[in-house]
């Protein structure tokens, strides 16, 4: 029996290996956030086009992606969204899957501006991390909703966002609606 336990762990370790691995897009720091698809703006016609991350690229200079989102959710009065985690964390899988899902992807694209932070395994951009939560405290993935000048909103310092896999959209949405700015 142990030994049908073991082979059925290594098994799903494998397929979550798996799963993980292939997901590498070219990206170059300090340009704008890396996206999967673009999204009218709400503001102007002339205004840029918002997009999803499609992943947490640990070549990205969060800093650089933080000043551009800012810029534009000046322009155009939404929230900034910072969504800590990394590629290894099936948490995080499941959080990026919700926020793509048909019930939350229009919520997101109607109020944020969306950076995904790479924290790798607790060794990357934690100088930047610490600015605005508590990783120790939080897990991964771990959300940080920004004013359009920068100012925190909330942090989930709680960890409310760690166990996302037991999370659906409607508690997502909770959440996003709760903090989304007021029009």
């Amino acid at each position: 029996m142990l030994q049908r336990v073991g082979l059925a762990a290594v098994a799903g370790t494998a397929l979550l290996l798996a799963a993980c691995a292939g997901q590498d897009t070219p990206s170059t720091p300090g340009a704008a956030p890396a996206t999967t698809a673009a999204v009218k703006p709400a503001a102007s016609p002339t205004a840029p086009k918002v997009t999803l991350p499609d992943r947490y690229d640990p070549k990205r200079n969060p800093a650089a992606d933080l000043k551009t989102a800012l810029a534009l959710a000046r322009a155009d009065g939404k929230a900034v969204l910072i969504d800590f985690g990394a590629d290894w964390c099936p948490d995080c899988h499941v959080l990026h899957e919700l926020f793509q899902s048909a019930e939350t992807r229009p919520l997101l694209e109607r109020n944020y501006h969306l950076l995904a932070v790479d924290v790798g395994e607790f060794d990357h951009n934690l100088k930047f991390a610490g600015k605005y939560l508590n990783l120790n405290r939080s897990g991964i993935p771990a959300l940080v909703v920004l004013t359009p000048e920068g100012k925190v909103q909330v942090a989930t310092n709680d960890g409310s966002f760690a166990n996302a896999r037991s999370m659906d959209s409607k508690q997502v949405n909770a959440f996003l609606t709760k903090w989304a700015p007021k029009h």
